[in-house]
């Protein structure tokens, strides 16, 4: 038999000892707060922001004038360090191309979450439908490498 007995078989002792326990120290130290923002701003380290440097087809003026007229796709062209994700934006749907082609996926992101993904082929190539309007990003993993595209208006 234990001699240090608190008491805790009384429910009243033991909620004492909890508001005692609780009332040390109600604030969370300035340290631990710290500490909880780095973790937070490293939640994505693993994926590459990838940036549309290349290409836009509704930046080229010329094409841009024609395509309006046309009714024809959008052409865009994100890069990264080692990645380039080729995306044509039709009605229809999707066609895109991950460059170096491996074995991966692509997902389709809405500010709504994932909304369709696609396993990428021998080449790299993928296809998914149509996105619906506004803003949308492409999140791919290939060969254990996780890249996410800027947001674009579709």
């Amino acid at each position: 038999m234990l001699t240090d007995d608190p008491g805790w078989d009384s429910d009243d002792v033991l909620l004492r000892e909890l508001r005692g326990a609780l009332a040390e120290e109600r604030d969370v130290p300035g340290h631990m707060r710290e500490a909880a923002r780095a973790a937070y701003t490293w939640r994505t380290v693993d994926a590459e922001l990838m940036a549309l440097t290349s290409y836009d087809s509704v930046l080229d003026a010329d094409l841009a004038v024609r395509a309006r007229a046309a009714q024809t796709a959008r052409q865009l062209v994100f890069d990264a360090e080692g990645f380039s994700v080729q995306v044509e934006v039709t009605e229809a749907g999707v066609a895109g191309q991950v460059l170096p082609a491996r074995p991966g996926r692509v997902q389709l992101l809405t500010a709504a979450g994932p909304l369709e993904e696609a396993e990428l082929d021998e080449v790299g190539m993928f296809l998914l439908g149509p996105p619906p309007p506004g803003p949308v990003r492409f999140r791919c993993e290939v060969g254990g490498t996780t890249v996410v595209t800027d947001w674009v208006c579709v």
